[in-house]
């Protein structure tokens, strides 16, 4: 029976994620690397959804809308949170982590109690757009991590436009190996956290 590639992308992008996320693990103070950890591993959870639901085992229907929806809400708002605390060397507190945590939940709760899956499509877009910035005060200091999260954010927003980039592939597997690159610029990003860019 022939491997459908779309197992093939979404094992390598669940398993980067998760691998990702445990190799930098230590490399940040214990609230950081909760917000690092709601970004990379909400990731991993929706490829980890399509993957069991590809193997047929029984998931609910909705399962995989979730999961993204849960990963363009408090996935998308942590990154936010987790980028302005690396890029401005801040070590987080409970309050700024349990107030990320909190938005993130109460818009997730939001799509999906009033079915407006849509608007996952405006927050995510919205916080890349929020971490860029954030990004030029990094760049503007020389940090050589905002240089890794901007090249991460731009390979999430090129992620959802798979569709209309011409490679001979599948948009499915496009998109997950894009944001297989970008999960791999976050973690260069923590590693060169106090690296200089020249």
């Amino acid at each position: 029976m022939p491997i459908n590639s779309h197992v093939f992308s979404n094992l390598i992008l669940c398993l980067t994620g998760i691998f990702i996320f445990y190799k930098y693990y230590n490399l940040q103070p214990h609230f950081n690397r909760m917000l690092w950890g709601l970004f990379l591993l909400s990731i991993s959870l929706t490829a980890l959804t399509e993957l069991i639901m590809l193997f047929g085992l029984n998931l609910p229907d909705k399962a995989t809308e979730i999961a993204l929806s849960l990963e363009r809400t408090l996935g998308a708002v942590a990154v936010v949170s987790a980028t302005w605390c690396l890029i401005m060397r801040y070590k987080s507190g409970s309050f700024l982590f349990y107030s990320t945590l909190s938005i993130g939940l109460l818009l997730f709760y939001c799509i999906v109690w009033y079915r407006i899956a849509f608007m996952g499509l405006i927050i995510e877009p919205f916080c890349i757009i929020i971490t860029l910035l954030i990004c030029c005060l990094g760049l503007a200091n020389k940090q050589k991590s905002a240089l890794w999260i901007i090249f991460s954010m731009m390979s999430i927003a090129l992620a959802t436009k798979s569709r209309e980039i011409p490679i001979p592939m599948d948009p499915i597997d496009i998109n997950r190996y894009l944001m297989v690159l970008a999960v791999i610029c976050s973690g260069y990003a923590l590693r060169d956290q106090y690296k200089i860019l020249f």
